[in-house]
């Protein structure tokens, strides 16, 4: 698996055409995925996702977003003992 620190996105959506465009970079600039989404709450969702969820991660194996640190297998919260 390889996943790649998304560190800045472009996203366009096209009112006309009824599509958008994401764009996902990483930290030297290079592209990591550029799509058009036909669905308006697919697109909506990845948005929300880039905007409000850190890190986001690109995992360039199957073409997927990820969120959270627990994407690069570190510790995402505190054990619970019961």
């Amino acid at each position: 698996m390889a996943l790649m620190q998304v560190a800045r996105y472009y996203t366009r959506w096209d009112v006309d055409n009824h599509d958008g465009r994401i764009a996902l970079y990483d930290a030297g600039n290079s592209q990591l995925d550029n799509r058009t989404y036909s669905n308006a709450q697919e697109f909506q969702v990845i948005v929300e996702m880039l905007r409000y969820e850190k890190p986001v991660w690109f995992d360039d194996e199957v073409k997927h977003i990820r969120t959270g640190f627990g994407a690069t297998g570190e510790p995402t919260g505190e054990e619970e003992k019961t």
